[in-house]
């Protein structure tokens, strides 16, 4: 495998991290404490480095551009879709 390549399977797998850190906090018990804005920030920093991680690597094939693309919008849309930057506090 190339060095880009591994660069962005790298960022793919630390988005995917960052979020379950991120998500790991709102859990009872948990022994990670952030505040909502630090879990803004964490997913913030998912997003990122998601959508960074196909532009790394230049696909020699338009189809491989496109599952690269399209896996990068599921994550971000997963985390999204999983209330990464919904405030989860207690009133």
């Amino acid at each position: 495998m190339r060095n880009r390549n591994i660069i962005s399977i790298l960022l793919y797998l630390l988005g995917a991290a960052l979020f379950v850190i991120a998500n790991s906090v709102v859990v009872s018990g948990s022994p990670i404490h952030l505040t909502y804005f630090q879990r803004v920030i964490l997913c913030s920093a998912a997003v990122c480095s998601i959508g960074t991680a196909p532009f790394i690597d230049r696909s020699k094939t338009r189809v491989g551009m496109v599952m690269k693309l399209t896996v990068a919008a599921a994550l971000i849309w997963c985390i999204f879709a999983f209330g990464g930057f919904m405030n989860n506090s207690m009133a």
